[in-house]
């Protein structure tokens, strides 16, 4: 292929990626097709097709020189279809029936129909249809109708005709692939906003509030308020290493098996040691978990075991914050780790702020970190005030230090002030 035709592939696939995050798939083919190949490949028109009864019919056309005639006058985007961009297709109405499509294209990354005759006032012009299946149940086909590819400039651009279709196969192939993974991240993420609790319970002697932010689609990041019995209740937030799918359901694992571990008579350190095996994946280092779990009594009483998380503030009056880090390893890492448990003693306005690293691992433009510092000096002097305040501190603060700079971790904050 000549280098120009090379580079136009390039330009191709980079604004189809872009047009396709911004609307319809098969129409961004189209335009990007008229758009960089129209002039050299002599395309009359592009467009998308789709079933009508037993014939296929333009859902969308763009002609080349009536876009480019557009831009030029700085109209912006190819037109869309009407009355007059439509009359291309005239005379293709017999190659275009469904059962036609249906038993050409199936299957095939292409098909040409050669020698339409189409009468223009200068005389009769030869034009070949070429159409591309965009989607496998031929519920939409792309169309591209060009001069007539007879002779030895014809044969050429064939050749070039064939190695697009070869790239809008791809194409196909890759959307559709994306199409199946939204579906399952969509289930995915429906699954794990159920395992969060819609509202907080009420516990007594206390306030409690929580966000969670995921930097994708499904996050790994993940906290559960679990009253107990007598007068007891259960604070958890994890991190699973890693986003997306794979740590969504590890972080389904870890529900259910913090439920049963709760379920049972079992004291702190027991609890943990059963969810640590549950989580054993020998040798996938990369499924671990971090996790800070506490049982509180309604007298401020709180026993906690911190598995390698960032340490939990306990913020106390007159600016003093402590960090809660006593526990062990990531859970998953070692089914004989051994744990060891922390106590505070919660007072009256006293906080406590359970959060995952996303929170202390924001960047600003200059690749310059937040930290855990940072995140103490916001809480530091809040102590007794509401929960919903200290998270919109933190929020406010965190989002004004990143500016325009995108989060790339999920970032969770549990606060629960004792009354």
């Amino acid at each position: 292929m000549p280098p120009a035709f090379d580079r136009q592939l390039f330009d191709f696939i980079e604004s189809v990626s872009r047009e396709e995050r911004q609307g319809s798939f098969s129409r961004a083919l189209a335009d990007g097709i008229a758009r960089q190949f129209g002039a050299v490949l002599r395309i009359a028109a592009a467009g998308s097709f789709k079933p009508r009864g037993a014939r296929y019919e333009p859902a969308y056309t763009v002609v080349p020189a009536l876009a480019a005639a557009g831009a030029a006058d700085g109209a912006g985007a190819a037109p869309a279809a009407t009355a007059e961009t439509a009359s291309p297709w005239a005379g293709t109405e017999a190659v275009l029936a469904t059962r036609s499509l249906q038993r050409k294209l199936l299957g095939q990354t292409w098909f040409i129909q050669r020698g339409l005759r189409r009468d223009t006032a200068a005389g009769p012009r030869w034009y070949d249809l070429i159409l591309i299946p965009v989607a496998r149940d031929l519920s939409r086909v792309l169309g591209l109708l060009t001069d007539s590819l007879a002779g030895e400039e014809g044969a050429e651009r064939e050749r070039q005709f064939a190695v697009m279709g070869q790239l809008v196969r791809l194409f196909v192939d890759r959307h559709h692939h994306q199409a199946r993974l939204q579906e399952i991240l969509t289930l995915a993420r429906e699954q794990q906003l159920s395992l969060l609790p819609p509202a907080l319970p009420a516990v007594p002697g206390y306030r409690i509030a929580a966000l969670s932010l995921p930097a994708e689609e499904v996050g790994g990041d993940y906290y559960q308020v679990f009253p107990l019995e007598h007068e007891l209740v259960a604070l958890a937030l994890s991190d699973a290493k890693g986003k997306g799918f794979e740590a969504a359901m590890q972080v389904t694992g870890l529900h259910a098996a913090l439920r049963v571990a709760n379920s049972l008579p079992l004291k702190l350190l027991h609890k943990i040691g059963l969810v640590n095996r549950a989580m054993l994946q020998p040798g996938e280092f990369r499924n671990l978990i971090s996790l800070f779990f506490a049982e509180a009594d309604a007298y401020g009483r709180l026993l906690y075991v911190n598995c390698a998380h960032p340490p939990a503030l306990w913020v106390r009056p007159a600016g003093q914050v402590e960090e809660l880090s006593v526990g062990g390893r990531f859970l998953g890492l070692d089914a004989e780790g051994e744990y060891r448990f922390g106590i505070a003693e919660l007072r009256s306005g006293d906080l406590l702020v359970i959060y995952s690293d996303g929170w202390s691992e924001v960047f600003n433009e200059q690749g310059e970190e937040f930290g855990a510092e940072r995140v103490r000096e916001v809480v530091r002097p809040l102590h007794g005030r509401e929960p919903g305040e200290v998270i919109e501190r933190l929020q406010s603060a965190a989002d004004a230090f990143r500016g325009d700079s995108p989060f790339t971790d999920d970032r969770t904050v549990l606060v629960v002030r004792k009354d």
